[in-house]
């Protein structure tokens, strides 16, 4: 508003300056809170012969009543601009593993409008496209909820709630979409998931949804969406990359020797001994601890106790280079994790398979004789 000073003459003798005083409002972030009502009086001060006149202070339907306050201030109301943001928080996917409970995503709602306001919150797996990081979505998470940051603590508790509760103007926090990642979920999935936040009348516990106002400008407090959709609602995504151990196995024979031949060429007849191999290959992207192995030997064949580190031991394993070995009694009297129950070689050997060369592949050998 551009406001310019001119002389004017009253019957050749008069001249009239004109001076406009503008209330202020002191200045946010997000501008002047809505309901705030801006008044403002225009002042005229004249003289007649040289004489300084009393002024005249102006009023929205006209004053000529001479005087200090005798004039009317011109007012109106600040309206509310309905605007927010919302982003996702992280540089790079949250990372999870198969059957993990709980995996949060954290989001973090802006209040950039001009006015206290709930938000609605509600989370939804992605079904087209991609997250917010470009990786397109693979699988679904389960028992999806979301929470506000109630406690302000920066991390998801129990007692978070589900909705924001009168977020000032010019103010954030954290939201939390909280999944629980399939047990069948493997190595490289991706679970994408969105958060939405809808703006709320405050203090009506996220229930109470605002609409804007239709038509032009009224003589109370209009409703107006600034944010970018103009809808009063935003939403973000993220993604929840499973990270998991992906195992390789294989299992190779050879014959050791039969009872014509001995070791000279064995063939596969009646009294041969046949070693077997299985070599397990973590290929994922995270360490597997406890591994172990289940092996039902075939009717036709029977266990071969004894064949290893001299006859001490009945399996040998190697993993990351280091040999090791073990009994494979019934019940596993002596407590090494192997055991034979029937026909079921049990190897619980505990071991942490990693995902580095040194330590991602185990090697376990056992023999066994044709009946």
């Amino acid at each position: 508003m551009k406001f310019a000073n001119k002389p004017l003459s009253v019957f050749g003798t008069a001249s009239l300056a004109v001076f406009a005083a503008l209330a202020t409002q002191p200045a946010m972030a997000v501008g002047t809170e809505a309901g705030t009502s801006i008044a403002n009086v225009a002042t005229v001060d004249f003289e007649v012969g040289g004489i300084a006149q009393p002024p005249i202070e102006s009023s929205p339907t006209g004053n000529s009543t001479p005087g200090v306050n005798n004039g009317t201030p011109t007012t109106f109301v600040v309206d509310y601009r309905v605007d927010l943001t919302l982003l996702e928080t992280d540089s790079q996917p949250t990372q999870v593993n198969p059957g993990q409970a709980n995996v949060v995503a954290t989001f973090e709602l802006s209040n950039t409008g001009n006015f206290v306001q709930d938000f609605a919150l509600t989370a939804a797996n992605l079904t087209t496209g991609t997250d917010v990081h470009g990786n397109a979505d693979t699988i679904d998470a389960n028992n999806l909820r979301i929470f506000a940051d109630t406690d302000g603590s920066g991390t998801f508790t129990p007692a978070d709630q589900t909705f924001v509760d009168s977020l000032a103007a010019d103010s954030s926090v954290l939201v939390f979409v909280v999944a629980d990642v399939p047990i069948g979920a493997t190595n490289g999935d991706f679970a994408n998931v969105s958060a939405t936040a809808t703006v709320a009348v405050a203090g009506s516990g996220g229930a109470t949804l605002v609409t804007e106002t239709a038509g032009g400008d009224t003589a109370g407090v209009d409703v107006v969406f600034g944010d970018a959709g103009n809808d009063g609602a935003e939403t973000a995504t993220d993604g929840y990359q499973v990270a998991s151990a992906a195992f390789t196995v294989s299992k190779t024979q050879a014959l050791i020797s039969d009872p014509s031949n001995g070791t000279t060429d064995p063939l596969s007849i009646p009294g041969a001994v046949v070693e077997y191999t299985v070599t397990i290959v973590n290929t994922g992207s995270v360490d597997a601890d406890n591994v172990g192995l289940t092996d039902v030997i075939a009717a036709e064949l029977a266990f071969l106790a004894g064949q290893y580190n001299g006859g001490a031991a009945d399996i040998e394993y190697t993993v990351g280079g280091a040999t090791a070995f073990c009994t494979a009694d019934a019940g596993d009297t002596d407590a090494d994790n192997c055991g034979l129950t029937g026909a079921t070689l049990e190897a619980d050997l505990g071991l942490t398979l990693g995902t580095t060369a040194a330590d991602d592949t185990l090697v376990v050998r056992f023999q066994a004789t044709i009946n």
